[in-house]
């Protein structure tokens, strides 16, 4: 169990340190003096570039929520007025009148 918290406790410094050298890198790119208007133009010359990631993932998505390629689509026999994949019917039209009516044909 002492293994466990020594390792536990080297973890934590290993971590601590990264966010001090990382604030650290900060610093130096982004002096406190110029910080505001270099953070300003780094904004202004990366708004264009999210929102064309934006625009992009979201007609991705679109395009998926659609099926992406269509398939052929039947009214569904037996009296529904459902519309259904035309495969499904076609690859077993017995056992799609056989749940319909739930007895065997």
């Amino acid at each position: 169990m002492n293994y466990v918290m020594d390792k536990l406790k080297e973890w934590l410094v290993v971590v601590v340190n990264f966010g001090g050298s990382l604030i650290g890198k900060v610093d130096e790119v982004f002096p406190p003096k110029t910080r505001e208007k270099k953070l300003r133009h780094w904004l202004q010359v990366a708004t264009p570039f999210i929102i064309s990631v934006v625009v992009l993932l979201l007609c991705i998505c679109y395009n998926r929520r659609r099926g992406g390629r269509e398939m052929k689509m039947m009214n569904a026999p037996g009296g529904r007025s459902k519309r259904m994949p035309r495969h499904d019917f076609e690859g077993n039209p017995r056992s799609y009148f056989r749940s319909l009516c739930g007895k065997p044909v």
